[in-house]
């Protein structure tokens, strides 16, 4: 569930003008948690994480698998995502992703679902570029109690400031929404990061937020990435 969607977008298109064949490229991820718009999916714990990528040539298709640890505090699990996607720039200049993704747990199948992706960003200059995503799925998650069939919607607004060389600050604010009568759980989160590239090496600090059933809650995450 931690398909950083514009980061996604950003990265394959680089790839894809960069190579005159298809692309693939892979990651591994230690964090110090699992988050997922804004709340931990890990039981506050650390996670290995890691993912595979691969891009056509000079199409705009992707498609890829991303897996991690989770915890709900009860027991642990394994969770793979399976994504597949368009991207590509209009004219003006602004990008837009298209994704199909596929949220599974490998022991708890009964949580697993489809969710559509969109996504659109603009390069404002050199230092700044600001977007949104909208992520919809009729089977949520959430509907555990509720029947398969509760819809959810989510919505977010991003801003990526690059702030030296291959270092940024990133800022997201969402809107997590179900539909559906009795389920009164929708929230609010965020999320501020510093991030680093170095040769192969990525590193990430962010600070996150929610006001899930009122009560603000906060926490502070750092991961090191190595990309092949």
């Amino acid at each position: 569930m931690k398909i950083k969607h514009s980061l996604i977008a950003t990265s394959l298109m680089a790839g894809l003008s960069l190579s005159a064949q298809a692309e693939v490229s892979g990651y591994v991820t230690l964090t110090s948690d699992y988050m997922f718009r804004g709340v931990s999916l890990n039981d506050n714990s650390p996670a290995l994480q890691g993912g595979v990528d691969w891009a056509a040539e000079d199409s705009g298709w992707y498609a890829g698998a991303w897996a991690s640890q989770t915890d709900d505090g009860e027991e642990t699990d394994i969770e793979v995502d399976l994504f597949g996607g368009y991207a590509g720039e209009f004219a003006n200049g602004v990008e837009y992703d298209f994704m199909l993704i596929y949220y599974a747990l490998v022991d708890a199948s009964e949580y697993n679902y489809f969710e559509l992706h969109g996504g659109f960003s603009k390069a404002i200059n050199d230092s700044l570029s600001l977007g949104i995503n909208l992520d919809y799925t009729n089977d949520s998650l959430a509907a555990s109690g509720f029947g398969d069939d509760m819809s959810a919607l989510h919505y977010s607004v991003v801003a990526d400031v690059a702030i030296g060389e291959d270092m940024g600050l990133g800022f997201e604010l969402g809107r997590q929404t179900w539909d559906e009568d009795g389920f009164d759980d929708d929230y609010t989160w965020g999320r501020v990061s510093l991030t680093k590239d170095w040769e192969n090496w990525s590193f990430d600090v962010s600070a996150w937020y929610n006001d899930i059933d009122g009560d603000d809650s906060s926490n502070v995450t750092a991961s090191v990435s190595y990309n092949f």
